[in-house]
């Protein structure tokens, strides 16, 4: 019903106010309940805190204090009985690391990969703020002197509508209106990487919504380390043309200085974009075994809301 109701404006162009009403739909999301793994329901503590308590301070012991809180070290240094103070766990923050690098912005069916992602990070930022935890995010390949990348995660709609804003912000938008990006070109994914694991503070959930190019095998083992601390969701934006052989005809092509056309009848052509595709996303399954990493694939044919309903939908 609500799939229905809110249509797409357009599918190379982001619109605002379509990104903001689909808090709508976000309230049927939820990234602690229905999720397979790694965000199961009360997994805001499960991996990382296990009692949903965390350790404040210790202090003299007093009458009536629980004797199974008695902090022994500090007892046997001090010679004096201590109690462990305890107060409730913090809310888990939320990062959404948002890909807006050139490859991004293209798309032969559906919509651009940059329009899926985006609506992808707004359905995931408007269902944190329902929940009530804290949401910030980061534009991968923000352009310079479009303002800060980074987002800090906080409470509130401000917050959201400051990553959105950013967001559209990119001049890629207006630069890539009647051409494709590159799609075979891509920065590292490592610094990217680097950047969230330093900005994020232990047990935050790290959204990562990417066509995941430049996930070389030292990205993938940065992933590792991150996953010691975190838990990662990555969301894999993809076109039909890179995983799977489509002939859809020549296609003008720019990474935002030099124009190229390429012929998608070119079976070679094809079979090299399919190949690099395979291998990026080998890349990220070998990640999908450790239990605080979850693959999440989004085609550009897809319906960002229903894919993301059938692992985040709340349930009945």
């Amino acid at each position: 019903m609500l799939s229905q109701a809110l249509q797409r404006p357009s599918p190379t162009a982001p619109d605002l106010h379509y990104l903001t009403l689909l808090q709508r739909k976000a309230k049927l999301l939820h990234l602690g309940e229905g999720y397979p793994r790694a965000l199961q329901a009360g997994a805001h503590r499960s991996h990382f805190q296990g009692q949903g308590m965390e350790f404040d301070e210790s202090r003299l012991y007093q009458p009536g204090d629980d004797i199974r809180n008695m902090d022994w070290r500090v007892t046997a240094r001090t010679g004096k009985a201590h109690t462990k103070i305890f107060r409730e766990e913090r809310e888990r923050p939320v990062w959404l690391a948002l890909d807006l690098r050139p490859p991004m912005f293209f798309g032969t069916r559906g919509a651009l990969k940059s329009i899926i992602a985006t609506e992808v990070a707004s359905l995931l930022a408007w269902s944190v703020l329902h929940q009530g935890d804290r949401v910030g995010g980061l534009i991968i390949g923000a352009a310079a002197g479009r303002g800060s990348a980074v987002i800090k995660p906080a409470h509130g709609r401000r917050s959201i509508m400051r990553l959105l804003g950013l967001a559209l912000d990119q001049p890629l938008w207006t630069t890539a209106v009647g051409q494709q990006s590159v799609p075979e070109t891509a920065p590292d994914l490592l610094p990217h990487v680097q950047h969230l694991e330093h900005l994020a503070h232990s047990g935050s959930l790290l959204v990562i919504i990417s066509d995941g190019r430049g996930m070389n095998e030292q990205a993938v083992q940065r992933m590792r380390r991150l996953l010691i601390h975190h838990q990662v969701i990555f969301v894999l934006i993809h076109d039909p043309f890179e995983s799977a052989l489509h002939d859809v005809g020549l296609l003008a092509l720019t990474n935002g200085v030099q124009k190229v056309n390429l012929d998608t009848a070119n079976r070679n052509i094809l079979a090299r974009h399919q190949s690099l595709f395979a291998e990026r996303r080998q890349a990220l399954e070998s990640l999908d075994q450790h239990p605080n990493f979850f693959l999440l694939s989004c085609c550009t044919t897809d319906d960002p809301f229903s894919v993301l309903n059938t692992f985040l939908g709340r349930k009945p």
